[in-house]
């Protein structure tokens, strides 16, 4: 078995890896205008009509997203009554059908599942098209305009996936009630756009109580650390990193803006920032999101100690045997009780501290 590049560094030496990218002299007034583009939005969970995206029949509602794109979705209720909502995103190359996401995903007694359709995948295409088919990928979309001193926000497909999400907070909190806590799950892709979603959210929680995340369990989080990452990313990469070198190696001398644009949105960066409970799987060792890129995000989290959790596996998007796999499967079911309002997120960490490590079995089963 050929295993994924571990880029030099030994397992200590990733898990311990914070990265060294600074904030771009852009970054306040960048970040002021992007509040305040999606400032007047009031975002409904709307039942699908004729004129949505048909491509995922297993939709069930769409809401407005920015500009001209509804997004879609679909919601699974609870038995008896909602006690939490968690929005449940999917990773970049082709997800599976919202229903099937949601028949993968457990979650606890009394929590309403909205599977969430980034904009331009299958499900989430009315007004933008089939943006996953583009010959340079889903996330070059917008990328060659990057913003100049703040003046106008990104038309990048990330600026407006974020924008989408905490949208969709609002949109689930006017469904379900403002007193619920709201939740998210990512995986890979999902997972970067959670930490940064938590991150501007923190940053806006006293205007916008209604868009407020009170936990996230994301794995393999990637928009992480894109400077190192793209100094060792081999332009063949799979995935979202492969994409945006190949992009910029045909940009020429507009690579640098691009660069600066992708700092932005850094997940690294914006980590400090999150203050909600927070696990995060991380792998030792993965070539298509680079393992010590996923330890940085996980690295500049804000949220206190006690509250945050690191769940370790060998490999992240590698096929690396039925031992690691069973760690994936691990953290699901410990997923599922960090996400469960009945359980303080705190007693779940302490709770599973002895296999976050190693193990295939669920603590009760160690003891």
């Amino acid at each position: 078995m050929i295993e994924p590049d571990d880029f030099g560094l030994d397992w200590v030496q990733t898990l311990s890896h914070v990265s060294e990218a600074c904030r771009c002299r852009l970054h306040g007034a960048f970040w002021q205008q992007w509040h305040k583009a999606i400032e007047d939005h009031e975002p409904r969970l709307e039942r699908l009509s004729p004129d949505d995206d048909p491509s995922d029949p297993t939709a069930t509602h769409t809401y407005a997203g920015v500009g001209s794109c509804r997004i879609g979705t679909r919601i699974e209720m609870p038995e008896g009554e909602v006690r939490a909502v968690l929005l449940l995103l999917h990773g970049y190359d082709d997800p599976p059908k919202l229903a099937e996401s949601i028949a993968r995903t457990p979650v606890g007694p009394g929590v309403a599942v909205i599977a969430v359709r980034m904009r331009g995948y299958a499900g989430s295409r009315a007004g933008v098209g089939n943006l996953a088919a583009s010959e340079l990928g889903w996330i070059t979309t917008g990328l060659e305009r990057p913003p100049e001193d703040g003046r106008h926000v990104s038309e990048w497909c990330v600026s407006h996936a974020i924008a989408d999400l905490l949208l969709g907070v609002r949109a689930a909190r006017h469904k379900f009630g403002m007193e619920l806590p709201v939740y998210v799950r990512g995986e890979s892709f999902g997972g970067g756009l959670a930490v940064v979603a938590a991150a501007r959210s923190s940053a806006m929680s006293c205007s916008h109580p209604e868009q407020r995340i009170d936990r996230i369990a994301v794995g393999l989080p990637t928009l992480g650390d894109w400077r190192w990452r793209l100094e060792r990313q081999h332009p063949r990469s799979l995935g979202a990193g492969g994409q945006v070198k190949r992009f910029l190696m045909a940009s020429g001398e507009a690579g640098d803006e691009i660069v600066r644009l992708l700092d932005l949105f850094d997940a690294a960066l914006h980590a400090e920032h999150v203050e909600c409970p927070a696990l995060v799987k991380l792998a030792l060792r993965d070539e298509i999101v680079p393992a010590p890129t996923q330890s940085s995000v996980y690295n500049a989290l804000g949220t206190p100690p006690g509250l945050k959790g690191r769940f370790v596996t060998r490999y992240g998007h590698f096929d690396g045997g039925l031992n690691d796999l069973r760690r994936h499967a691990l953290f699901e079911k410990m997923s599922a009780q960090f996400l469960d309002p009945a359980h303080e997120p705190m007693d779940v960490l302490e709770r599973w501290e002895s296999v976050m490590t190693s193990g295939v079995r669920p603590p009760e089963a160690v003891a």
